[in-house]
C-alpha cells in the first residue's frame, strides 16, 4: 500500500493493488472486452471514423486502465481516470445515434461517471460507495431491460456473433465495478 506523504496525495487518496482479487477481475475483464471488440470488428468493413469510435478508442480505454492499476495503481489511483475518461469519451461519442433525450440522459451520466470516478480516486469525495450503483446499476439495466429485450427474447432471434459488441460493454462495466471495490485509501506515514 502507499504512503501519503511519500508521494504527495491527500490523506483520502485511494490505491489499487494490482495483485487483489477484485483488481485483476476488472483488469481481466477489459481484457475480454478487447478481445471481443477485435474478434467482431475485425471481421467488419469500417471507415476511419467507425474504426477509431469502436475499436481503437476502447482499446486504448483499456489498455491505458490496465496499465494505471499494473504500474501506478500502488502509489494512486488517479491514473486510472484516464482510461475512465477515454471510455467515457467513446460511451458518449457512441449515443451520438440515440434519440435526443437518450444521448442527453447518456452524456449526463457519463459526465457524472467520470467527475465522481475522479473525485473519488483524489479522496475529494469521502467514501468509495458512490460508484458502486453508478456503475452496478447501468449494468443491471443493460442486462435485466435492455438485453433482455434486444437479445435474449428478440423476435427474430439476433445471432449469437451480434451479441460481442453488447457482451464487451458490459465486461467494461463489470470492470469498472471490480475496480470500484478494489479502491483502497492510501496509508498516511502517520497512520503507520
Amino acid at each position: 500500500m502507499a504512503t501519503i506523504r511519500k508521494h504527495g496525495m491527500s490523506a483520502r487518496a485511494y490505491t489499487v493493488d494490482a495483485t487483489s482479487a477484485c483488481a485483476l477481475t476488472s483488469m481481466g475483464l477489459m481484457l475480454l472486452s478487447s478481445a471481443l471488440r477485435l474478434i467482431y470488428y475485425v471481421q467488419k468493413p469500417l471507415l476511419i471514423g467507425e474504426l477509431l469510435l469502436h475499436l481503437v478508442l476502447p482499446l486504448a480505454a483499456a489498455t491505458a486502465f490496465i496499465c494505471a492499476v499494473v504500474f501506478w495503481g500502488h502509489i494512486s489511483a488517479l491514473p486510472t481516470a484516464v482510461g475512465v475518461l477515454l471510455g467515457v469519451i467513446f460511451f458518449a461519442l457512441k449515443a451520438k445515434d440515440f434519440a435526443p433525450l437518450h444521448q442527453t440522459l447518456c452524456t449526463i451520466l457519463y459526465l457524472g461517471v467520470a467527475v465522481l470516478y475522479t473525485l473519488t480516486v483524489l479522496g475529494i469525495l469521502p467514501t468509495k460507495k458512490l460508484l458502486y450503483p453508478l456503475f452496478g446499476l447501468p449494468l443491471l439495466y443493460h442486462i435485466l431491460v435492455e438485453d433482455t429485450q434486444y437479445y435474449f427474447f428478440a423476435d427474430p432471434p439476433v445471432p449469437f456473433f451480434e451479441w460481442l459488441p453488447e457482451m464487451s460493454v458490459l465486461c467494461i462495466m463489470a470492470g469498472l465495478l471490480c475496480v470500484s471495490l478494489a479502491l483502497e485509501k492510501a496509508v498516511s506515514l502517520n497512520q503507520g
